[in-house]
């Protein structure tokens, strides 16, 4: 790639292509098949997730979608330019801000909990001061409630048309599980109730996850429900609490890949997660669900969960998931009565299921997220200076409006009446293959990407 490269969307990542975050691996993917876009990579993996090559892992990204993607290394291809620039995390963010600065690049921030992003914390706040008041920060997109109620604070000065909020996050809700096809059962295709606890373990902290509250309440169920057993993935081990007394009711995986849980979820019946905030790091805290917790979901494991911020906006409790009070004694009573009932187990495990594939459904997350981009990048591009349209070119520009305006219409209509759905995106598909051809003429290609847009819009929505 020349120094002079240009692109609509430049997305500027610390782990990506490294495969070790599912969520950035689903979205980036997306936008770079979806848009004219590049990413640039900070390696960041070698810091603290393993020491595999950037080669390595471009080439473990390109093998799963089978083409070529246009990744790059930041240190030899940072004169990229772009209309442009999405970024995850607010530690990204704050590192990249004089480098956008510097170029004058327009950005977008995904400001997720967690990637030095924390509350109440000084150096913090003057970090999200900084980013989110710049007056290259065109959007920023929050995940939480309590994210949104932080930054609107007048200690961080965040215009409240800057912020989009989009609950919950990028996770692969089309996992291949059918509840009646997959799901094993207690007292129908096995002998045993399996709850899990499934965590990344940082140092020495056993609290922060829960790690702590999952070995007490195993230990005050195991004796009241003789089979019943419990199961850890993640780099905790026996040693780190005394779990002798639960004999071999207990199973330590160890930290394991994506690819494990595909056969491990359909067997659990239900997961359990406390997280605390602000002890794993001052001001520090996780999204609701977590991660963890969303991926059992989608493959029918019930949630028995907390919610210590409030931060639940979508899922009724004792319907969709059990609420967790972090505290043992009332938690046992409410556990003890649904893990007795194995229909009602069943029940609460396929409810979570089909509430988190509604809510946190993929097409949704990502058309949210690209109809933000798209809307910026059609802004900007009349502040961005372009090659010269050839002259040859502007003999069909009527055309291009009078199909850029039908366009419009069909999408006003769509957003609308949404019976009409499969029939308006017949005619958008119709419309898609005469602005392809419009493009490679006449330098059209914000039509045929908006066409684009809009056909994935009409998907996502059925």
């Amino acid at each position: 790639m020349t120094d002079d490269a240009f692109c609509d969307l430049l997305i500027i990542d610390d782990i990506y292509p490294s495969s070790f975050s599912p969520f950035r691996t689903i979205e980036y993917n997306h936008y770079l098949s979806f848009f004219n876009s590049a990413l640039l990579s900070l390696e960041g993996w070698n810091l603290w997730i393993n020491n595999t090559s950037f080669a390595e892992n471009k080439h473990e990204q390109e093998t799963a979608v089978g083409t070529d993607l246009r990744i790059y290394d930041f240190k030899t291809q940072y004169n990229i330019g772009a209309r442009l620039v999405y970024i995850t995390f607010l530690g990204n963010a704050s590192r990249l801000l004089p480098y956008l600065e510097e170029r004058k690049l327009p950005f977008i921030l995904q400001l997720y909990p967690g990637g030095g992003f924390a509350v109440n914390q000084e150096d913090v706040d003057e970090k999200l001061r900084k980013v989110l008041t710049s007056d290259l920060c065109r959007k920023v997109i929050v995940t939480q409630t309590v994210t949104r109620n932080y930054i609107l604070q007048d200690k961080i000065g965040c215009p409240e048309d800057k912020i989009e909020f989009i609950f919950g996050g990028v996770f692969n809700s089309n996992v291949d599980f059918q509840f009646s096809r997959d799901k094993k059962l207690y007292k129908h295709d096995k002998d045993t109730i399996d709850l899990c606890f499934v965590a990344h373990k940082y140092g020495d902290d056993l609290v922060s996850k829960g790690y702590d509250y999952f070995i007490e309440l195993a230990h005050k169920l195991a004796p009241r429900i003789e089979n019943l057993r419990f199961h850890v993935v993640g780099g905790y081990e026996p040693s780190d609490i005394d779990v002798s007394a639960l004999g071999n009711r207990i199973t330590f995986y160890g930290s394991q890949p994506n690819g494990f849980f595909a056969d491990f979820y359909p067997r659990m019946d239900a997961i359990v997660s406390v997280n605390r905030p602000f002890v794993l790091a001052p001001g520090a805290f996780d999204g609701f669900p977590t991660g963890a917790c969303l991926e059992a979901g989608f493959r029918g494991v019930a949630n028995l969960i907390n919610d210590p911020l409030a931060l639940n906006s979508a899922f009724v409790d004792g319907q969709d998931i059990l609420i967790l009070d972090d505290d043992i004694e009332k938690d046992v009573e409410k556990i003890i009565p649904l893990l007795m009932d194995p229909a009602r187990l069943a029940e609460l495990g396929q409810a979570t299921c089909e509430k988190f594939k509604q809510v946190m459904d993929v097409d949704r997350q990502l058309w949210q997220r690209t109809r933000l981009i798209a809307a910026e990048i059609s802004r900007l591009e009349s502040l961005v200076i372009t090659r010269t349209i050839p002259s040859a070119s502007i003999e069909k520009d009527a055309e291009i409006n009078n199909l850029t305006a039908e366009i419009n219409r069909i999408a006003c209509i769509a957003h609308n009446h949404e019976e009409t759905i499969r029939a308006m995106e017949t005619q958008l598909l119709s419309r898609k293959f005469i602005l392809k051809i419009l493009a490679r003429r006449t330098l059209g290609h914000r039509l045929y990407s908006a066409v684009r847009h809009c056909v994935f819009w009409l998907r996502a929505r059925k």
